[in-house]
């Protein structure tokens, strides 16, 4: 391994054998013949991990990161393939990982510091420090098994981030501290990253993977699904989120034909509906705050009918992101001719970040009876430069007082609006 490379993943698989019975285990042992199913929790897992960088792990449950942390921090085996490590690891897996019950916190945190590499004079000094961050009290001294699973958490990150090591493992573990310990944890790990440690971080809580990590990796079923910087892959994975939630949830809603609309005719329906930005050729992907807009056609056999139209945009997990009628333009209801064209344009539009499905209806003069809909999917994309938490982006200012918490705050200063 080169000197720049902590971690290197070539070609990592891992089989567990599934029995359905402890009979079935000794029978296959005693007639050499198969009793199990394989599971292939890893397929050809690679990657490699610079010095002083983070890699981020993100999936379903069940997908294989959790194996491959144990694998990487080398307390499991892969079935085939190969680890490399460069330096010190520590790993915070699972919960109590790594701990005797019997003993007692500061026990336990000696024998873990001990099998990271410390010596003992430097044991000595890192326990007040591994007490204090841990905020155990008294528990300190008390039997790991009277601990609760915020109590061992906050152990055993205390002792995994105060070891000198070189690469941490850190396996979902904010998930289970409170808010406070949270934060707390993540300034642990940005000073950790600041003094050039390398860390190897898998969560569900994709904000904190999108700002931690220089790259990501996403795991389908055992296999990489997606691999390269952290944003691109956290936007694939939360696209492939919303798109399992579609299907699961609105299967079956999509395909059922809107109230008022049948399969004869129609007194009116779209001819034409198509999103870009302004310029009349269509587009389907912009930057947050763009401006974004819609052209619509529609025809009608009746010129004397009068019609109102609605635009709507849906993310893909359902979430309605705005919707906007014509009911309080002046020029509504439209009637007298037979064939109409309208634009819709939305100025920098104050969208954060998303996937949307456009929503097009055409209504009768109260807009309450539909006469046709059109379902635009996907029909724009917003992509943020950063990354993005909600769906508005709203224009904003921050200011800050001067003097005293007393003090007032004048609105002109400070001024940080969002375009």
């Amino acid at each position: 391994m080169t000197d720049d490379l902590a971690v290197r993943a070539d070609s990592v698989s891992k089989v567990y054998r599934l029995y359905d019975s402890p009979f079935d285990r000794l029978r296959e042992l005693l007639f050499r013949a198969p009793r199990h199913r394989p599971f292939h929790a890893l397929r050809g897992v690679s990657f490699e991990l610079p010095a002083g960088k983070a890699l981020g792990l993100i999936g379903e449950n069940g997908a294989g990161k959790s194996t491959l942390l144990k694998v990487v921090a080398g307390t499991a085996q892969a079935t085939s393939g190969t680890i490399e490590r460069h330096g010190i690891v520590a790993s915070i897996l699972e919960l109590g990982m790594g701990f005797h019950p019997e003993f007692t916190g500061r026990e336990n945190a000696r024998m873990n510091a001990a099998l990271l590499g410390l010596s003992g004079s430097a044991i000595r000094s890192r326990i007040p420090e591994i007490r204090a961050f841990a905020e155990l009290g008294d528990f300190f001294d008390r039997p790991v098994r009277t601990y609760s699973s915020g109590m061992a958490l906050r152990l055993a990150f205390a002792v995994a981030t105060h070891a000198d090591a070189d690469v941490l493992i850190v396996d979902e573990a904010l998930a289970v501290g409170d808010g406070y310990f949270q934060k707390k944890s993540i300034d642990r790990i940005t000073d950790f990253q600041k003094r050039g440690g390398t860390l190897l971080f898998c969560s569900h809580a994709l904000y904190y993977v999108a700002l931690l990590c220089d790259s990501a990796i996403w795991l389908k079923q055992g296999e990489v699904a997606a691999a390269g910087a952290a944003l691109p892959v956290v936007r694939a994975y939360e696209a492939f989120l919303q798109e399992k939630e579609r299907e699961r949830s609105e299967a079956e809603k999509s395909e059922i034909a809107p109230a008022g609309v049948t399969d004869g005719r129609r007194p009116a329906r779209f001819t034409d509906v198509f999103v870009h930005d302004g310029s009349g050729y269509p587009r389907a992907e912009f930057g947050s705050g763009e401006t974004v807009a819609v052209d619509l056609s529609f025809e009608t056999e009746d010129p004397s009918l009068a019609f109102q139209l609605r635009v709507g945009a849906d993310r893909e997990d359902g979430v309605q992101a705005f919707a906007v009628d014509t009911r309080a333009e002046a020029f509504a209801p439209l009637s007298g001719r037979r064939s109409y064209r309208l634009r819709l344009v939305f100025p920098h539009l104050p969208i954060a970040q998303g996937q949307f499905r456009l929503y097009a209806f055409l209504g009768d003069e109260s807009a309450l009876h539909l006469h046709d809909l059109r379902v635009l999917r996907p029909g724009f994309t917003v992509i943020s430069s950063d990354y993005a938490v909600g769906i508005v982006k709203p224009r904003h200012f921050w200011t800050v007082a001067e003097g005293s918490v007393d003090a007032p705050l004048s609105v002109a200063a400070g001024s940080s609006a969002a375009s």
